[in-house]
């Protein structure tokens, strides 16, 4: 089974510590979201997420995945904040078939900063908080642009 740490604010936090005491089920919904396409004078290429989306505690988190990540069906979300990075509220999801994919020009990052406002702007509709964290492994190529 696959396990991630989320940092959340502490207001995300108390929600779902409020709903975790009264031993309420959060509705979940995990899925697969992959933004393909290239830019001038580079190849294509593509950058998946895994985005779960914890319905009635109007949040949803979403991770860049390495493109040969393989997730598991069953994940569990462990939450943290500031207030209380010790006491992690477990989240046990299972991750759906769906893949949903959309296409922008540009690099990996623009790519991610456009899924990632996309996104938050969704939830954002929806009442919901979304919060996006790079699970990828560091590279080189990406330290070569690295600011000291």
């Amino acid at each position: 089974m696959l396990q991630i740490m989320c940092w959340v604010d502490s207001e995300d936090y108390g929600y779902l510590n409020s709903m975790n005491e009264k031993k309420e089920a959060i509705d979940f919904y995990a899925y697969r979201f992959v933004v393909e396409g290239g830019g001038e004078g580079m190849g294509s290429s593509a950058v998946n997420l895994l985005v779960a989306e914890f319905v009635n505690a109007k949040m949803a988190v979403g991770f860049v995945i390495a493109n040969d990540f393989k997730l598991d069906k069953d994940i569990t979300f462990r939450f943290v904040c500031n207030d209380s990075p010790s006491n992690d509220i477990a989240v046990e999801t299972k991750l759906s078939d769906e893949v949903k994919k959309a296409t922008y020009m540009g690099n990996d990052l623009e790519k991610i900063e456009y899924i990632g406002f996309t996104l938050e702007k969704f939830y954002e509709g929806h009442n919901a908080k979304f919060y996006l964290n790079d699970l990828r492994p560091r590279s080189e190529e990406s330290e070569e642009g690295a600011q000291p």
